[in-house]
């Protein structure tokens, strides 16, 4: 199998980045951590979760010796905020994607509706108001659209992103034919994207990160198989 080392240009992962992000939401290629709010009057968002939602920590290593990482899992949760919409908000959509050289893979892609404020459709789990500075009760409620600066917090349902596509699979991800005491490295990019529309206003905001999925092949004796997890929890 190709070697999966880091070996894909910083115009390719770019590219790859962009079919999700858009050219006109942001330029991605030196976003990280929180996206911040506009500077100005006009209507404009914001995301922020738990870091572990996006990442693996350090440089996770599956050791097998078979060279192959079974999945991947994913279980965002995240608080979008949107300031200076006049007339509240609609919609809110929520989208994830995965990508590496193999190509990008839509893990979610839900939408929050003004209509439906307490549904929780397809992978979402659970939505509801900012927990920061209010009680558990006010936490549980439905988010207020309405508001002209408002905020919701939505978790999803965990999901294993080898399975939502062709890109990022367990074939792609894996290095079968590695020597003994060598390693591969796949490093993904985690692409998170908030749409927010009201009142003929629209606002996005994109945030990313990169995750390095290392398969090691150690010398002499090994036990096959592996998973990788990217939680929340």
């Amino acid at each position: 199998m190709a070697d999966h080392s880091r070996n894909g240009s910083s115009s390719e992962t770019v590219s790859r980045r962009s079919v999700l992000g858009g050219a006109a939401a942001v330029t991605i290629g030196s976003v990280t951590g929180i996206g911040a709010l506009a500077a100005s009057s006009r209507p404009a968002a914001a995301v922020d979760g738990d870091p572990a939602a996006f990442e693996a920590g350090d440089a996770p290593t599956v050791t097998s010796n078979d060279g192959r990482i079974e999945s991947v899992f994913l279980s965002p949760a995240v608080e979008v905020s949107w300031t200076d919409f006049s007339e509240g908000v609609e919609r809110v959509t929520l989208t994830l994607a995965v990508g590496s050289d193999a190509g990008v893979d839509e893990v979610y892609r839900e939408t929050l509706t003004a209509a439906d404020p307490d549904a929780t459709p397809g992978d979402v789990s659970s939505v509801g108001r900012p927990e920061s500075g209010e009680s558990d009760a006010a936490s549980d409620a439905p988010p207020d659209f309405d508001a002209v600066d408002g905020a919701l917090t939505a978790r999803f349902e965990r999901a294993d992103a080898t399975d939502r596509g062709d890109a990022v699979t367990s074939e792609t991800l894996s290095a079968a034919g590695l020597g003994g005491g060598e390693t591969a490295t796949t490093t993904l990019d985690v692409v998170f994207r908030a749409d927010v529309a009201g009142g003929g206003d629209e606002a996005t905001v994109v945030r990313t990160t990169t995750v390095d999925l290392t398969v090691e092949n150690p010398d002499g004796d090994a036990t096959a198989g592996g998973s990788v997890g990217v939680d929340a929890a």
